[in-house]
C-alpha cells in the first residue's frame, strides 16, 4: 500500500509539513535525481541543472505564487536551499536537458464515459510508469488560501513534489502524458500547473488553466469529471482540444498531425508509445458500453508486447522503468484507486478525500 500523508495550512505551513515528514525522502530522490541527470553529460554539473530548472522560477512567482511558498517550506522543512527543491519539481522539464540518452519512461492513459461505460459514470484511468526510484506517495492537501480555502485534493506525487495525478473535492480529475515539444521556454512546470488544475471547480476552471498559464513545455492533459472530460495536447505554446463524449487514449506522442511536427522524439523512439496508445484504445472499444470499474482494473493489467505494456515490468535489458502505480479516479465519488506497483501483483487500495 502507498503510504499517505495528510497535510494542512496555508500554503508555507503544508511545505513545511511536508519537508519535515519526508526529510530523508526528499534528500535520496534530489541525489539520485542530480546522478541520473548529469550521468550522461560530462559538461553539466549540480549547478548548471540547478541553473536551467531555475529560469523557469520567475514566470512560476507570477502565476502560482502559492506553490512557490509551498515549495519554500518543503525545503525549509527538508532543510534544502529552495533552487533543489525547485529543481525537484521540474524534473519532467529537464528529462531531456542537453538531449540526455532516452529512456523508455511513458504513461498510458484513458478516459471512458458516457455510452461507454455500463453505469454511465465516468472513469479516468493511467499507469504511472517510472524510473524505479521514483518511488510514489498520496498527499492529501487541505489547503487555506489567501481568501478563503481551497478544494481538498488528493493525488499521487513523488517527496518534494508538489502535484501529480488526482481528484479535488469537486471531483475534478486530472490525469497526464510527458509529450516532448520543441518548444520549450521558460514557464510553469507541469507538477505546479496541475496542482493549479485542481484548485478549480469544473471541466470549464480546469481549461481555462492550461490556456491561459504559460506553460513550461509539452504535455498531454486528460481531466474529467462526473459527466464527461477533454483530452489537451499542449506544446510551450500551441494547444489541440478534444472533448470526450465516450472513450479516449493517450501515451507519449502527439497525435495531432500539425502539433506532431514541433515534437522533440525522432519516431523510432516513439514506437512504444504508439504500440501502447492503440492497445489501450483497441480495449476500450472491445469493452464499449461495458465499462466499469473491473473492466479499469483489467485494462491497466493488460500485458500485451510485454514487458513494454500498459502494465510495465522491470526486465534486465529491455525496460528501464515500471508501472509504479495504476490509477483509476471515479469523479462522482470522489474517489482514487492506486496499485502500489504493477497493478497485475498488487491489487488497487481506495484512496478518499
Amino acid at each position: 500500500m502507498i503510504k499517505r500523508y495528510d497535510f494542512k495550512g496555508k500554503p508555507g505551513e503544508i511545505g513545511v509539513q511536508h519537508g519535515e515528514t519526508l526529510k530523508d525522502e526528499i534528500e535520496s530522490l534530489y541525489s539520485k535525481l542530480m546522478q541520473v541527470y548529469t550521468a550522461n553529460e560530462p559538461t553539466s554539473n549540480e549547478s548548471s541543472i540547478i541553473g536551467a530548472a531555475s529560469r523557469h522560477i520567475d514566470m512560476t512567482k507570477k502565476y502560482a505564487p502559492d506553490l512557490i511558498e509551498e515549495i519554500d517550506g518543503i525545503a525549509a522543512g527538508a532543510g534544502l536551499p529552495f533552487e533543489k527543491v525547485f529543481f525537484m519539481n521540474c524534473y519532467d522539464e529537464l528529462s531531456h536537458y542537453k538531449n540526455r540518452k532516452e529512456q523508455v519512461n511513458g504513461c498510458t492513459s484513458f478516459l471512458a464515459c458516457g455510452l461507454a461505460t455500463a453505469d454511465n459514470r465516468t472513469y479516468l484511468g493511467q499507469g504511472w510508469d517510472m524510473s524505479e526510484f521514483f518511488k510514489p506517495v498520496i498527499i492529501s492537501i487541505n489547503s487555506m488560501a489567501y481568501f478563503g480555502e481551497k478544494p481538498k485534493s488528493i493525488f499521487l506525487t513523488h517527496p518534494g513534489i508538489v502535484g501529480g495525478a488526482g481528484i479535488n473535492e469537486y471531483g475534478l480529475a486530472l490525469i497526464w502524458n510527458t509529450v516532448k515539444a520543441l518548444d520549450e521556454k521558460p514557464g510553469v512546470p507541469v507538477t505546479l500547473l496541475i496542482r493549479k488544475v485542481l484548485d478549480g471547480k469544473n471541466l470549464n476552471d480546469a481549461l481555462k488553466t492550461l490556456l491561459n498559464t504559460p506553460r513550461a513545455s509539452g504535455f498531454n492533459y486528460m481531466v474529467g469529471n462526473e459527466y464527461g472530460g477533454f483530452n489537451i495536447e499542449a506544446t510551450g505554446t500551441r494547444e489541440q482540444i478534444t472533448y470526450v463524449t465516450a472513450i479516449h487514449s493517450h501515451a507519449n506522442h502527439y497525435e495531432d498531425e500539425v502539433l506532431r511536427l514541433d515534437e522533440n522524439k525522432p519516431p523510432d523512439k516513439k514506437a512504444n508509445s504508439y504500440i501502447r496508445s492503440g492497445r489501450m484504445r483497441q480495449l476500450l472499444e472491445n469493452y464499449f458500453g461495458k465499462i466499469d470499474l473491473d473492466i479499469c482494473k483489467n485494462i491497466l493489467c493488460d500485458h500485451a508486447n510485454y514487458p513494454l505494456g500498459i502494465c510495465r515490468h522491470l526486465v534486465e535489458g529491455e525496460t528501464d522503468s515500471l508501472t509504479q502505480s495504476a490509477l483509476i479516479f471515479i469523479p462522482e465519488e470522489k474517489l482514487m484507486l492506486a496499485s502500489d506497483g504493477p497493478p497485475c501483483n498488487a491489487g488497487y487500495e481506495i484512496y478518499s478525500l
